[in-house]
């Protein structure tokens, strides 16, 4: 499933992590992005990536998690769909 697909049949806050961060690689790639979107998406993925390498959360991961969930669905849901989409 594309991620055309994932935004036009799911709700944002239904979708998981690695979802969202492929949404962020959309923005951060995406040519009509302002610089603060590019840049905000692209340290929301690199948090991602970040937080599947931490070993030492352990407890605390669960935690993490959902408030990068949350952060990236905030965001997300703040950009033009259309960039979402990669065009």
């Amino acid at each position: 499933m594309d991620r055309k697909d994932i935004t036009n049949r799911q709700p944002l806050h239904e979708l998981d992590l690695t979802e969202l961060a492929d949404l962020c690689v959309s923005v951060a790639r995406n040519v009509s992005a302002n610089s603060k979107q590019s840049d905000t998406a692209h340290a929301l993925r690199v948090e991602w990536v970040r937080l599947g390498l931490d070993r030492s959360l352990n407890s605390d991961k669960t935690e993490a998690e959902a408030s990068l969930k949350k952060r990236m669905g905030e965001f997300l849901a703040g950009v033009p769909s259309w960039m979402l989409n990669g065009l």
